[in-house]
Order: structure tokens, then C-alpha cells, then sequence
């Protein structure tokens, strides 16, 4: 039924429990996983009160750090015999990852579960998602 499953991580305790939900799912279909982690492109300069450039170091540990995760969660399903691929793109996190997700079976990501307002003035990418994904979304509630 599942082949390829598209699992978004961010490190957060959320993707966390999409991530293991994805885990059981392949091992039941002997599906291959794709680890998603999408950084959002963040702006060059920090406005307050004054106008402070951002070092570039900062984007380069911040790159490091993500790569690293990716590895590190790559690794754990690799132990486990489950096949796995990994994609670090930069973006907005719901459209990269929507764009990423045609010839995919299934979507599994976790959530905040937002809901009212919080929703309305937070945003959410697993609702983004979930709402605009043509591909079948399991998402992972807290």
C-alpha cells in the first residue's frame, strides 16, 4: 500500500512522533523513507532598533547543525534495514515540502495541533500541508 513515505523533521518533539509513526508504517510495507528538513530562508539583517548584519557564521554552523540531523536520523533507519533518502531544501517548510511531495504514497508529519485562533495568527505547515497535498497526509497529533 505505502512504498514511499515523505516524513518532514525539524528536531522539534512533534516531527519527533511523526517520525516513529513513519518508522512502524515502512517496516509494516516494507516502505523507504525520505527525511525532509526544510530551512526557512532567514533575512541577512536583524532590524530592531538598530539595523545588525547577521554573520554569515551563524548560517553556516545553523546549515552544520541541520545536515547533522539529517545524518543522525538517516543512520537510525539505516540500522534498522529501512531504506532511506534525505533532502535538505530552504524555503518556505509547506511549499518545499508540498513541491517535494508528488510521487510520494504518504506524508507523515507531526503537529502542534493548533487550533482557533492560535491557528489563524500562527500558521501551521501541517495544516498547510494537510490542505493542499495531493498526496495522502497522516498527521501526528501532540
Amino acid at each position: 500500500m505505502f512504498s514511499k513515505i515523505l516524513v518532514p523533521i525539524d528536531g522539534s518533539p512533534n516531527s519527533i512522533r511523526g517520525y516513529k509513526y513513519a518508522i512502524d508504517i515502512a517496516k509494516k510495507y516494507c516502505a523507504e523513507i525520505t527525511l525532509i528538513h526544510v530551512v526557512e530562508k532567514e533575512p541577512s539583517m536583524y532590524t530592531g532598533p538598530t539595523s545588525v548584519p547577521i554573520p554569515e557564521k551563524y548560517f553556516a554552523e545553523k546549515e552544520d547543525l541541520d545536515l547533522n540531523l539529517l545524518q543522525r536520523r538517516k543512520e537510525e533507519l539505516e540500522s534498522m534495514g529501512i531504506k532511506v533518502r534525505t533532502i535538505l531544501a530552504s524555503g518556505n517548510p509547506a511549499e518545499e515540502i508540498l513541491k517535494v511531495s508528488k510521487g510520494y504514497d504518504l506524508i507523515v508529519i507531526g503537529s502542534k495541533g493548533l487550533s482557533g485562533i492560535e491557528k489563524l495568527l500562527l500558521g501551521s505547515v501541517a495544516s498547510e500541508i494537510l490542505n493542499h497535498s495531493s498526496v495522502p497526509v497522516l498527521v501526528i497529533r501532540q
